[in-house]
């Protein structure tokens, strides 16, 4: 995440609504990526400090209403919904208190992902025209007055759905325990599911591109479900992944070994981009056919997890990367990252 500095001086941060340390309203523009310290312009309106005064924002109506986003639109613009609101298709029921509290927390996920795909310059909208939307959903589980029996986390046709109760800390530290895995966040779920939205057109459209993706991470075509019953048949035996696969869930599927792959990769760059703004590491080598970032991420992790450890906390990244791994990390980063020849054709269009 980018380092963000109010009007005052003092640093902000990517959730904050306001400074606080002079208390002045602040709004993220998804257009320049940027926090934006704001002072009123009349009319239900603000402008940054500083910026032109011809450049008006309004506050998203789920900031207005429900206080659970900190994002700008345009002021000139016909949606009132910011980008990442009017991505959503189904919300939580807000008659109840803590699914407004857990819908808040979906919300601040989701955010920080898209913030992910926009600083990479991903497009939210395929070129078949499917569009990302999220569907935050409820089950009988944890509410019986829902008509949905059980609701599985997962993404189809550019749809993501989260079960609500996954941003309820208590389940899924549960849920965690249950499938014994080593790290189970909301952000993790936004940046798994995602994979799935950038699959066809990042890779399966390209046939060099899905030649060099069956020979890292297996053939694709294989039975999905019978995949996945299999893995789950064998839940006990699942060490056998380390050194091949960045987490036990990625052993499942090719399609799953690609989430798991690409939600590090934008665990790793996130990441990196913080300790760069703090002044914790140099900047890395990103470019297009560098390892060099991959090599300043497994130092940046040691340290990570050797802090928490002297706090007496879990590791933050407890995974320890292979050189399969590490290629499959480096295939996603040249799928994200265009050649010279795209970025030039990109740019005259």
């Amino acid at each position: 995440m980018k380092r963000f500095v109010c009007a005052c001086g003092s640093p902000m941060f990517f959730e904050n609504s306001y400074c606080l340390a002079c208390d002045r309203p602040v709004g993220f523009d998804p257009g320049s990526l940027e926090l934006l310290s704001l002072e009123i312009s009349g009319g239900g309106r603000y402008r940054a400090v500083g910026g032109s005064p011809e450049q008006a924002f309004a506050h998203c109506r789920n900031r207005v209403e429900h206080d659970v986003c900190n994002w700008l639109v345009p002021a000139e613009a016909e949606q009132d919904y910011c980008v990442s609101c009017r991505l959503n298709a189904v919300i939580p029921a807000l008659e109840s208190g803590k699914n407004r509290l857990l819908w808040a927390r979906l919300e601040a996920a989701k955010r920080r992902m898209i913030f992910d795909l926009l600083r990479l310059g991903l497009p939210l909208q395929q070129p078949d025209s499917a569009m990302l939307s999220f569907r935050f959903l409820e089950d009988q589980r944890h509410n019986p007055n829902v008509s949905e029996s059980f609701v599985v986390t997962g993404h189809m046709g550019g749809s993501i759905t989260i079960n609500v109760a996954e941003a309820d800390d208590s389940v899924r530290h549960a849920v965690r325990e249950d499938m014994q895995e080593r790290y189970r966040t909301l952000l993790g779920h936004f940046r798994h599911e995602s994979a799935h939205f950038y699959f066809h057109p990042m890779v399966a459209g390209d046939d060099e591109a899905l030649q060099e993706f069956r020979g890292l991470f297996g053939d694709e075509r294989e039975d999905y479900d019978t995949a996945m019953e299999r893995f789950y048949a064998i839940k006990d035996t699942r060490i056998t992944w380390q050194g091949r696969y960045v987490s036990a869930y990625a052993s499942s599927h090719p399609w799953e070994d690609w989430a798991e792959t690409w939600a590090h990769y934008l665990h790793i760059r996130d990441t990196l981009e913080t300790a760069v703004a703090w002044g914790v590491v140099p900047t890395p080598d990103t470019a297009r056919d560098s390892d060099q970032w991959l090599d300043t991420w497994m130092d940046l992790s040691v340290i990570l997890n050797e802090l928490n450890r002297s706090m007496g906390t879990d590791d933050p990244y407890p995974f320890v990367l292979s050189q399969l791994v590490a290629d499959k990390l480096s295939f996603v980063h040249r799928r994200v990252v265009p050649t010279p020849a795209d970025a030039v054709a990109s740019a005259t269009h």
